[in-house]
């Protein structure tokens, strides 16, 4: 949701068309692109944040923000998404949701880039409505990394920078964009934004629950973390994530 404040501050402050999945308006019809609309490609404007890959031709010509986080502080945060934060068709911590918390987060982490990730019923924050198109968690990092991390025309850039140098990577954000009087905007978007990813205290029912970078580490068993090394390492070295090494202190060298 920062990036997405950040994205409608930099279309407005530029006269930007934005489309996003965040808009009451102008939005991004996932249904029809998946059934093999390419929407974007007709388009002029910033598409996103979008929560995972979509297929368009305009890739090739594009300027692309590709925004990742560490997998396994995705899937922790996750958990608490599914169980206790996101509206859907039943309430927080009752039902299913309910019954997913108690069997653990450490269940819930593997189960999400296994093959069990298609038994868990609705949303919550998952991407499960899309889940056909879109595959498991670990599925769309493989995606991620297959189609458009390595492009010319991709600027790639990290929720830990976001988190530990708001302002250095606000600059890598507005660097993908054409736009004039850049100080400016970097100006004016870090004086409103820059504050709203400081650390707090933790509470497992807020959309902004706990920003601290490394909360994998406090949250799942140390089979549990060996288990995801194992599973992301690829993707963990290939990101910064040094399956090893990895320290909240540090921001991730992301990228080649």
């Amino acid at each position: 949701m920062v990036l997405h404040r950040v994205l409608n501050d930099i279309c407005r402050l530029n006269r930007i068309r934005y489309y996003s999945p965040n808009n009451e308006g102008e939005k991004l019809p996932f249904d029809r692109i998946f059934r093999g609309t390419d929407f974007i490609s007709t388009k002029h404007g910033c598409f996103g944040p979008i929560r995972f890959f979509v297929p368009t031709k305009a890739l090739n010509d594009a300027s692309i923000i590709v925004h990742l986080r560490d997998p396994r502080d995705v899937l922790t945060s996750m958990f608490f998404s599914y169980c206790f934060m996101h509206f859907g068709e039943i309430e927080a911590n009752t039902g299913y949701r309910r019954e997913v918390a108690e069997a653990g987060i450490d269940k819930f982490v593997l189960d999400m880039v296994g093959d069990k990730y298609d038994s868990y019923k609705g949303d919550y924050g998952t991407g499960a409505r899309y889940k056909k198109y879109i595959g498991n968690i670990y599925d769309r990092y493989v995606c991620y990394l297959a189609t458009v991390v390595d492009q010319p025309n991709t600027t790639l850039v990290s929720y830990e920078e976001m988190v530990l140098n708001f302002n250095s990577w606000l600059r890598k954000i507005l660097a993908a964009f054409e736009i004039d009087n850049v100080e400016g905007v970097h100006k004016a978007i870090s004086r409103r934004h820059a504050a709203t990813v400081k650390t707090d205290e933790e509470n497992i029912r807020a959309h902004k629950r706990k920003v601290t970078p490394g909360d994998h580490k406090n949250k799942l068993k140390p089979e549990t973390i060996l288990e995801l090394n194992r599973k992301f390492e690829q993707i963990l070295d290939k990101l910064g994530y040094s399956s090893a090494q990895y320290q909240t202190t540090q921001i991730p060298e992301i990228g080649r």
